[in-house]
């Protein structure tokens, strides 16, 4: 690539990165940002806990946690880019679509297999763009998507549960700058869910990393991710529930992270079965705290760690099943966003 085209993908990066700066490393670095605002409101330790549509990225055997409900999620984002000095004027956003289907529902060939669609987009527009003089030509947009088909169902449900799947991504990047390009790829995700007496649970999730191949003919390829969670629900009384969760987070060739998350919940607040407020939740979370000195990058991992808080509604109308969320991210600049997501049973 020219010089001007490696310095705009290099702030393109810079700029999508909700991790650290030092993570910022291979191709598709928007999917590291997360999606669903539970998930989000607890640092993104929702490996073991992954039980709504957002699953098919976090982890996909989640998937056969949700039954034979038909499910759809969205999430949407907003956030100041005026926080980043000298770029007030780019435009930030990550949304997030999903809806899955049981299998159930047509067949019993496929057992309690649930597969989902997803649909993730993440885009800065208005950055401007310059020659090797530095003189301004122009702005550009660049759009990043990721189009997700995954798969999870229970191997066994008696007293510990097994659940297993996968996530197949077709990923891609466009700029409409004047070097710009474009770029697209695959990457596939493998997870594993297991519960013991009803409360605790494991969750393994194994990442390929995408791989993405340049109109130019260079290549940027993600590292491999591996995630390994534990999460338990503590019953305080009748009415008021604690969850608590941990992810340990190794990519490659960067220091062992952890993400850690609560849940606080108060259930069947009101109402009956056909309507009601089912339950409110408070959260709270840290996201990419480094725990090793691999690589010499701890101490400019956890300058940048990200905290978050949130909350969530659940409420029952006619029957079906709605949860709303909220989180905000604190600490790391390029994070600093407010989340909202819908989930939906039917």
């Amino acid at each position: 690539m020219k010089k001007t085209m490696k310095k705009i993908i290099c702030l393109c990066f810079v700029l999508t990165l909700t991790v650290n700066a030092y993570a910022a490393s291979g191709g598709a670095a928007f999917l590291r940002k997360g999606v669903g605002a539970r998930a989000l409101g607890m640092g993104g330790a929702f490996t073991s806990v992954a039980d709504d549509t957002s699953a098919i990225y976090w982890n996909p055997a989640g998937l056969g946690k949700i039954g034979e409900n038909y499910s759809v999620t969205f999430m949407t984002t907003s956030g100041a880019s005026d926080a980043w000095t000298g770029l007030s004027d780019v435009i930030p956003s990550h949304s997030f679509f999903a809806g899955s289907l049981p299998a159930a529902k047509f067949t019993e060939s496929l057992g309690k297999s649930v597969f989902a669609l997803g649909f993730i987009s993440s885009s800065l527009d208005n950055i401007v763009e310059s020659n090797d003089l530095g003189v301004q030509t122009g702005t550009f947009d660049d759009t990043q998507s990721a189009f997700y088909l995954s798969w999870g169902m229970p191997i066994w449900e008696d007293n510990t549960k097994l659940y297993v799947g996968a996530s197949f991504k077709y990923v891609s990047e466009k700029m409409n700058a004047q070097n710009g390009g474009k770029a697209s790829g695959y990457d596939m995700d493998l997870g594993v869910m297991y519960n013991v007496y009803e409360t605790l649970n494991f969750g393994v999730f194994l990442g390929k990393g995408a791989s993405m191949k340049w109109d130019t003919g260079e290549a940027d390829n993600a590292p491999l991710l591996a995630k390994f969670g534990v999460s338990n629900k503590f019953d305080l009384n009748d009415k008021f529930k604690l969850l608590g969760a941990l992810d340990l987070v190794q990519a490659q060739k960067e220091p062992l992270g952890a993400n850690l998350g609560v849940e606080f919940s108060y259930v069947d607040v009101y109402g009956g079965f056909d309507f009601g407020l089912k339950a409110l939740h408070l959260r709270s979370g840290i996201n990419s705290l480094a725990l090793e000195s691999r690589y010499g990058a701890k101490s400019d991992i956890n300058k940048n760690v990200t905290y978050s808080i949130g909350f969530g509604v659940d409420v029952m109308i006619l029957g079906k099943y709605l949860q709303l969320d909220y989180a905000m991210s604190m600490g790391n600049l390029f994070d600093n966003k407010n989340k909202i997501s819908l989930n939906f049973y039917f």
